[in-house]
């Protein structure tokens, strides 16, 4: 057993070879950490105290300056960014001091500031109305400033066919009123009245603004609040009657009946045509006022019906359909043949037929699809045939029928046709007239006969709104491709209405004043009487006129309930009649007016017999006949009317 010497201090062991080995082959750090790593057995359980040698941590020296650098270059770069942030830190503070500012400095000052958000201009009025009646609008200014406003003017812009309410002639274009000042949390109200006009379903925008100043500003705002509404009315009605189907150049008629849905007189009313090309104006009653598509019409009065009747043709040479526009409304100021504004358009559409043989019926030479007779006649009546077809037409009839109880059977003549009273009748065959066994295309020829009403046609208690018909066939037979006969027809109607009978009877009486038979510079007064008796058919608008001579002076009326009047201007004395019914004056009493005149005889006219009420004659619109009837013509009445019992009302001294 050997003995280890102690060592002392100082002294150091020599390091034997056997450990160096061992030292040498001791496995590394990294393997025991792998070893243990992957090793089954659980690792040893470590001390709480360190070796020496395990606690002594070892880095290289290069290790060291690398961090150095990197750490040197960190802080510098972080040097260079800090003032930067420090910069903009500090202007975000400051930005936000600013901002704090301008929003305590508007608190207060927003009592100081007018805002055009807090003024509010509203229109209050019905989101549709009718045209040609008055619109009331409301308009409220409001202004929820705490400063008042200075200078506002209200400022209203109208819709195209807006009227005067207080003159409907006159357009109402713009429209501007001062206001004056309104005051802080102040609302000034205003009333706007328009009449609109406009086609049913338009819409309409009333423009409506406010112009104001600030106080102690001199810089002009505005503001503004519109209002929009439909027409949902129009102020015209029309009825448009024409034929459905026709042949092409046969004459037909076309009535355009217009009334007044207004509550007020539409004034410059007028009617507007549109035809088709192929369209062939011939006449219409009343006449055009321009051309043959423009018709002024005057005033019209709520509730009143106006009618125009136009007669025409359309040639087509194949089966076409053609419409007709019409357009109501009023005269435009700057031209006067046109539509200023428009109230309603209607159309109508006819479909015009090629006929093989076209047929045009004239009564006393006039052409239409009504006529209107005024007497008993005799009238002529002309049919006038064509052949339209490519091929000759052969074995052409022609018939004519007269059709009512207001003609006379027995004053038809048939000129070179023969005439059946058995069925009331005018045929001309091949045996008439040879021209009929064979016409070649494009060939024609006219065909006549004469007729007369009954005397008692215009007789009220026989018959009221007296009329009859006029049927014309033509039947003949044209050869086709494959050689085979066929019958062709054409035909046509006319209606006859018999227009109304006005009679007019004038009588002069001494008014019992001043010397009978008159004498020279001495007045004497006279009473003037009027009739008028009306036959078949209702008239309305009726009026009788007559002219007073200078010399002769207007007294006045005498009949109570009747609207007389005499213009100074001219002399004309005038009887407004208006609606007079059928069969007045006849079994019953007629109209009767009476009115007194007076003269005072100059030295120049003894001798003589003066006048003292020009000719008389009544005029009014059958409502049957839609036209214009005239009463016999009475003659002026002079002092010789008077029966004196001596001179006959000369004049002596």
């Amino acid at each position: 057993m050997s003995q280890e010497k102690e060592k002392g201090p100082g002294l150091e062991e020599p390091e034997r070879p056997d450990r160096a080995r061992e030292q040498f082959s001791r496995p590394s750090k990294l393997e025991d950490l792998e070893h243990q790593l992957y090793s089954r057995t659980p690792p040893p359980a470590h001390s709480q105290s360190w070796s020496a040698e395990e606690q002594r941590i070892r880095i290289a020296p290069g290790w060291t300056e690398e961090a150095e650098r990197q750490e040197s270059a960190f802080i510098g770069i972080v040097g260079k960014i800090m003032p930067w942030i420090k910069r903009l830190f500090i202007a975000s503070i400051l930005f936000a001091l600013f901002a704090g500012s301008v929003v305590l400095y508007g608190f207060w000052r927003g009592g100081n500031v007018v805002s055009p958000q807090n003024i509010s201009v509203s229109v209050l009025g019905p989101v549709a109305a009718p045209a040609g009646e008055e619109l009331l609008l409301e308009v409220n200014v409001a202004n929820y400033n705490d400063l008042e406003l200075t200078s506002a003017d209200l400022l209203v812009e109208y819709p195209d066919g807006t009227r005067e309410p207080s003159d409907i002639s006159k357009p109402l274009l713009r429209y501007r009123e001062a206001l004056g000042a309104i005051p802080a949390r102040g609302t000034v109200s205003r009333r706007l009245s328009l009449i609109p006009f406009g086609q049913e379903g338009e819409h309409k925008l009333v423009k409506v603004s406010v112009e104001y100043r600030a106080k102690d500003s001199n810089a002009i705002f505005s503001r503004k609040g519109d209002y929009d509404f439909i027409i949902n009315a129009a102020p015209v009605t029309v009825t448009i009657s024409a034929p459905k189907e026709l042949n092409s150049g046969q004459t037909f008629e076309v009535a355009i009946d217009m009334t007044s849905n207004a509550n007020t007189v539409i004034k410059n009313f007028a009617l507007k045509a549109d035809y088709p090309s192929e369209f062939q104006f011939e006449k219409s009653t009343p006449a055009p006022t321009f051309g043959s598509d423009t018709w002024h019409l005057g005033d019209l009065v709520p509730q009143t019906k106006r009618t125009i009747r136009i007669t025409g043709r359309v040639n087509a040479a194949e089966e076409v359909e053609r419409t007709l526009r019409f357009s109501v409304g009023t005269v435009d100021p700057k031209d006067k043949k046109l539509l200023g504004t428009v109230f309603l358009s209607g159309t109508e559409s006819v479909t015009v037929k090629r006929p093989f043989v076209s047929l045009d019926l004239l009564i006393n030479g006039e052409k239409g699809k009504t006529f209107v007779a005024r007497g008993t006649g005799p009238f002529r009546t002309d049919i006038a045939w064509t052949n339209n077809l490519t091929t000759p037409i052969t074995d052409l009839e022609i018939t004519a029928k007269l059709e009512g109880q207001i003609f006379g059977r027995d004053s038809v003549q048939g000129g070179n046709g023969f005439y059946d009273s058995n069925t009331s009748t005018v045929s001309w065959s091949r045996r008439t007239d040879s021209r009929l066994s064979s016409i070649d295309p494009g060939e024609g020829g006219t065909q006549s006969f004469t007729f007369g009403l009954l005397p008692v046609a215009t007789n009220p208690s026989l018959y009221k709104n007296p009329s009859m018909q006029l049927h014309i066939f033509a039947r003949g037979k044209r050869q086709d491709e494959i050689g085979a006969y066929q019958e062709v027809v054409s035909s046509f109607t006319t209606e006859i209405r018999v227009s109304s009978t006005l009679s007019l009877g004038a009588s002069l009486a001494y008014g019992g004043t001043g010397p009978l038979p008159p004498k020279a510079e001495e007045e004497t007064v006279y009473t003037v009487s009027w009739l008028l008796a009306n036959s078949s058919n209702s008239v309305s608008g009726a009026r009788v006129t007559a002219i007073v001579p200078s010399y002769v002076k207007w007294v006045g009326s005498l009949s109570a309930g009747e609207r007389i009047t005499y213009n100074p201007l001219g002399g004309e004395v005038v009887w407004e009649v208006g609606d007079v019914p059928s069969g007045v004056g006849i079994g019953t009493s007629p109209r009767e007016v009476s009115f007194q005149i007076s003269i005072l005889p100059s030295l120049s006219q003894v001798g003589s017999l003066p006048v003292l009420v020009g000719d008389s004659a009544a005029t009014g619109q059958d409502r049957f006949t839609d036209t214009t009837v005239e009463s016999n013509r009475r003659a002026a009445l002079t002092t010789g009317a008077v029966p004196d019992g001596k001179l006959k009302g000369i004049v002596v001294r």
